[in-house]
């Protein structure tokens, strides 16, 4: 895999800026990878009208579960917000502790996602997730296979050695899972390139993914351990356009149940009216020019990156790749 890209990371900040206060006051919903007190890979939803997580400072927000969880405060957790209607999703990794419902997250990286998850999943159109022939057999509950084999986006959580979290969005056409007994395939696809997943697979295995479905109200999440894997034939049954993803995740799962989905209607997820109109979001190529900018990251590469980037460019790139490299 190699190094992460060092134009990548650019737009990785340390706190909020006000570009990230501007997002979350647009966000309805996210989801949270956090490990239990047992030590488990878990992951949960929350919901609430637009700016349900509230910025205390720039390294601090707090936001409400729909119920308590059993958090270990130690280990780092991470949260993928979502703004509807919007491809773009904004994530924040650090630590959390737990006051009743309420979560008091210490914020030590927070950087935009590229749209390329959400438009491959759709998952801001109309509903037609169905079941994909290919998808495979699950050992486990009927319900959860179910619900494996329907949806088109989930976000997996892993951690590094040092128990620092990262959530990522994966997003296919509905049914885009490999299922195998108690294992659960997830294709690698173009996206922010920064391979955080897989490094920390390779650090240590701990790995979590949540399931949606849109237009229901429910989740499925899974957790277990995580591997990786470049096997042809299960590589070829994940091809989309012709294009076979060089990679999949593999979570062997210890744990899968089915979530309540009193986030996603608390946060009237699947409500087209909801959707956040474009007027009152910054654009998002300003957003990441601005953090390759603001980023703390030093040296003369990095002053060289900065001096080339433009907000014109930026535009012009987004728009090319999420035409062009979807797959």
């Amino acid at each position: 895999m190699g190094s992460r890209p060092l134009g990548v990371m650019l737009k990785s900040l340390d706190a909020l800026d006000s570009h990230c206060v501007q997002l979350l006051a647009c966000s309805s919903f996210a989801v949270l990878g956090y490990v239990d007190v047992d030590g488990l890979a878990r992951m949960t939803a929350a919901g609430g009208p637009l700016g349900f997580a509230r910025v205390v400072d720039a390294t601090h927000l707090e936001l409400r579960l729909p119920e308590p969880i059993a958090l270990n405060p130690t280990v780092g957790c991470g949260l993928l917000f979502f703004i509807p209607g919007l491809g773009e999703t904004l994530r924040v990794n650090g630590h959390a502790t737990l006051d009743g419902h309420t979560l008091r997250v210490t914020v030590e990286e927070a950087f935009v996602h590229c749209a390329k998850a959400i438009i491959r999943s759709g998952l801001w159109k109309p509903p037609v997730a169905s079941a994909s022939a290919e998808a495979g057999a699950w050992s486990g509950d009927a319900e959860v296979q179910r619900w494996l084999s329907r949806t088109p986006f989930v976000v997996v959580a892993s951690w590094d050695s040092q128990g620092n979290a990262d959530v990522s969005p994966k997003g296919d056409p509905g049914g885009f899972l490999r299922l195998a007994g108690t294992r659960v395939a997830v294709p690698d696809r173009p996206g922010n390139r920064r391979t955080d997943t897989f490094h920390n697979v390779l650090e240590q295995p701990r790995v979590a993914l949540l399931g949606l479905i849109p237009g229901e109200v429910g989740l499925v999440e899974v957790s277990g351990v995580g591997s990786l894997s470049t096997e042809g034939a299960l590589l070829e049954s994940m091809a989309v356009e012709g294009k076979v993803p060089k990679m999949a995740l593999l979570l062997e799962s210890h744990a899968a149940r089915l979530q309540s989905g009193q986030a996603i209607v608390d946060a009237g997820l699947w409500e087209a009216s909801r959707h956040v109109p474009a007027s009152q979001l910054p654009k998002m190529a300003d957003v990441f020019i601005d953090h390759v900018r603001r980023s703390p990251q030093k040296g003369v590469a990095v002053a060289t990156l900065r001096a080339l980037a433009s907000k014109r460019m930026m535009s012009w790139a987004l728009e090319h790749d999420y035409k062009k490299n979807l797959y």
